[in-house]
């Protein structure tokens, strides 16, 4: 069959368009290869990725899912449903728990550079486009290069994108929000698709994590009412809000049915009383990320990025680019609103604060994406792809470079954690362990319900865990490192010997044969 010659170019330009989306997505992997692999590191946020206690809830729960031992868990207000289908999804590769980690990691910086590509709109732009998405990504690759540590409650937020915990899926939701409603309000007529997308992002996001109604509902509402008001109110403006509205009280609505799973005091996330200990909180950490050079480059580079955004939008609303000014306005308004919020709610969680890791950089998008086009009509397609191929081949030469060590950073397994799990598997003996302690262990052992995630009185410590474990009441072994308060034991068993068996950061104290009952 012939195609006629119309037919024809417009499939090679589409060809040539998917090509050149390709090469520039091969560069970025090749970016989140080197950045995933340094964090992975000693000298980066191995211990955060790989041992830290909040970090393991969703390997934990993928694990009873595939065991079939989900019964009755006790969550957080935040349920994880992305990162479990996705964990789900790698752990039937084959792949081993910290392997799965590691590419787990991976795909979260390279959806990154996926949402940003969303908000650079263009299609037709090409290179253009993919060139705003990638320094946007690059940027807050830059900013992850410059953390380390294993604090988790620190102004280190952009590796906060390398776990399957921190919130990973709520930022890409809420960035891919932003993209999706540059498109909508920048549209003549309605785009009943894109509302619907929206409306399906919305919905999972806050199912999944409230904390999306103040990263993206309520900045984004705010934003596109402020925005549009004084260029003129639109069909495409009432369907981006009402996608975006229906789909959060849908998503909201539907953790209902599952609120015995969640054990999270609604309390704890509202104290207005403790504003000013919260403002003083979030001044100490920005003070602590100013202790180092790289956190004074972190700061530096979000506050250019910021003043950046803050002129980008007064610029577009002069310009009337209305979609544009969306964009620029989120990327600084969201983050200064939210902390602003989250002090009046008298919040102390560093984590709350993401969006300063990774809202600025959308100034980067709409500052490419509007610059003035010069010959682009003229511009052959092949060009293009040539003009593509750089970025591909320069994040190839980095992937193959960094490919031994990100190997060797998702296989290789601490050897203190090796230890005690060795240890507990082979004695095949129920112990115990506090929440930041023995998660790590609990994870790779062959029976997760052995270790029992118990506070300093060995009382059940629900949090996080499957309630199912706390049925049996006697143990043999304790679990111990730096961060364990000292256990007080039962009264019966406050004077038992017992053997120290040494695993480097975890200390086993073993009872056997003689074991505790808890109260």
């Amino acid at each position: 069959m012939r195609f006629p010659p119309v037919a024809t170019r417009a499939r090679g330009r589409i060809g040539y368009f998917l090509a050149v989306e390709v090469l520039w997505l091969l560069g970025a992997l090749g970016v989140v290869l080197l950045v995933v692999t340094y964090l992975a590191g000693p000298t980066g946020r191995d211990e955060l990725m790989f041992l830290d206690g909040d970090s393991m809830v969703v390997p934990l729960f993928s694990r009873s899912i595939l065991e079939g031992t989900a019964t009755n868990w006790a969550m957080s207000a935040v349920l994880f449903v992305p990162e479990i289908i996705v964990f789900l999804g790698l752990s039937l590769t084959g792949l081993g728990i910290q392997e799965v980690q590691f590419v787990a990691a991976v795909l979260n910086f390279l959806g990154l550079y996926l949402v940003f590509r969303v908000a650079a709109v263009s299609i037709i732009r090409g290179n253009r486009a993919a060139l705003a998405a990638s320094a946007g990504f690059v940027a807050v690759c830059l900013l992850a290069l410059t953390e380390s540590g294993g604090d988790g409650d620190s102004l280190q937020l952009a590796s906060l994108m390398a776990t399957t915990t921190y919130y990973a899926a709520t930022v890409l939701g809420a960035l891919v929000s932003v993209g999706i409603t540059r498109r909508i309000v920048g549209k003549a007529s309605p785009s009943a698709a894109l509302a619907v997308l929206l409306f399906i992002v919305a919905s999972v996001s806050v199912f999944s994590n409230p904390l999306y109604l103040a990263w993206a509902t309520a900045p984004l509402v705010i934003i596109v009412l402020v925005v549009c008001a004084g260029a003129g109110w639109g069909r495409s403006r009432t369907w981006a809000l009402a996608a975006l509205v229906a789909g959060s009280v849908l998503g909201y609505l539907l953790r209902i049915p599952i609120a015995p799973w969640i054990v999270a005091d609604p309390d704890n996330y509202f104290q207005p009383g403790r504003s000013r200990n919260s403002f003083a909180y979030y001044c100490s950490l920005l003070l602590e990320r100013l202790s180092s050079p790289g956190g004074v480059l972190a700061v530096a580079v979000v506050l250019a990025l910021s003043i950046l955004g803050v002129w980008l939008t007064v610029r577009s609303l002069r310009q009337g680019a209305v979609a544009s000014a969306v964009v620029a306005a989120y990327s600084w308004f969201a983050p200064l609103a939210t902390t602003v919020g989250f002090i009046l709610m008298g919040t102390e969680a560093a984590r709350y604060l993401q969006l300063w890791a990774f809202a600025p950089a959308l100034s980067l998008v709409v500052w490419i994406t509007d610059a003035p086009l010069t010959s682009r009509a003229e511009t052959p397609w092949r060009r293009l792809t040539a003009v593509a191929a750089i970025p591909a081949l320069v994040g190839g030469v980095v992937f193959a470079a960094a490919l031994p060590a990100a190997i060797q950073r998702a296989t290789i397994q601490d050897p203190s954690l090796t230890c005690a799990v060795s240890w507990v598997n082979e004695s095949g003996a129920v112990g115990a362990g506090q929440f930041w302690t023995v998660r790590a262990v609990k994870t790779h052992i062959e029976d997760p319900t052995k270790l029992i995630q118990t506070d300093f009185a060995l009382r059940d410590y629900a949090w996080l865990v499957d309630r199912a474990d706390f049925a049996q009441p006697v143990v043999s072994f304790l679990i111990v490192d730096e961060q364990s308060s000292p256990f007080t034991l039962p009264p019966a068993a406050e004077y038992l010997p017992s053997t120290t068996i040494d695993c480097g950061r975890f200390q086993i104290l073993d009872y056997s044969p003689m074991s505790i009952t808890r109260p």
